[in-house]
Order: structure tokens, then C-alpha cells, then sequence
């Protein structure tokens, strides 16, 4: 329950909303790019609150979001703080998501699955990965 729990904060509430497409729609209504990036973080944050909020009932055990086995919160949990990296986020306000992050960026499986290691990134997308 508490994985499928920390899966629908990423993929229901937080992703939807900072989805490429969508924060590009609202640079194009609000013609700036500032609100694209206001409204990516405000998701962001809200999202990685809520998550957080279920890892610290957790107290902390294990090494992934849910013990010591990476699950499928840790995999859709790894593109998403990449994203809001990607808009320089600070994420010391979710300290256990940080660390999950950083421990999850080491495992080899997750090396060869980054979407900067794919032979067919497009080429608009190369540039950010550099």
C-alpha cells in the first residue's frame, strides 16, 4: 500500500503537472517563461512534500523509499527529481529524498536506464543532457 501510495504522488499529482507539454502551454498562455518555471516548482514541491511526508512516518527505515529493495516508487521517483534538477531545484527541504536519489544514481541498472545514456534522445533534447 504505502509504495502504490508514493507511485501515485509522482505519477497522479506531481508528473501530469510538470510534464513538459504542459508547463510549455503555460509559457505560451502567459507568454513567460517564468511562469513555466514557477508552476514546474510549485508541482515539484508540493509533490516531494507529500512524498516525503510518507518516508518520515516511515522513519526513515531501509535504503530505498520502501526498505531496503528498490520498488517501483524508486523508479519513477529517479526521473522526476532529475527533472527538477533540471530546473535547479534545491531539494535540502526533502533530505530523504536527496539521499534516496543519490543512493538510487549509483545502482548500474539506473546508470544504463538514464535517458542522457539512450542512443535515440532526440536531438532538441541533447543539449539539456550535456
Amino acid at each position: 500500500m504505502q509504495v502504490r501510495d508514493l507511485v501515485n504522488i509522482i505519477a497522479i499529482d506531481t508528473q501530469p503537472t510538470t510534464n513538459s507539454r504542459i508547463v510549455h502551454r503555460v509559457k505560451a498562455i502567459r507568454g513567460s517563461s517564468e511562469d513555466q518555471i514557477e508552476l514546474a516548482k510549485l508541482a515539484f514541491a508540493d509533490g516531494f512534500q507529500a512524498y516525503e511526508s510518507v518516508l518520515v512516518k516511515q522513519a526513515g527505515e531501509g535504503t530505498y523509499s520502501f526498505g531496503d529493495t528498490v520498488s517501483m516508487a524508486d523508479v519513477i521517483l529517479v526521473p522526476t527529481v532529475d527533472q527538477a534538477l533540471l530546473y535547479r531545484m534545491d531539494l535540502d527541504f526533502v533530505p530523504n529524498i536527496k539521499r534516496i536519489h543519490s543512493v538510487l544514481k549509483e545502482l548500474e541498472a539506473l546508470k544504463a536506464a538514464d535517458w542522457r545514456n539512450q542512443g535515440d534522445i532526440q536531438e532538441k533534447f541533447r543539449i539539456q543532457a550535456a
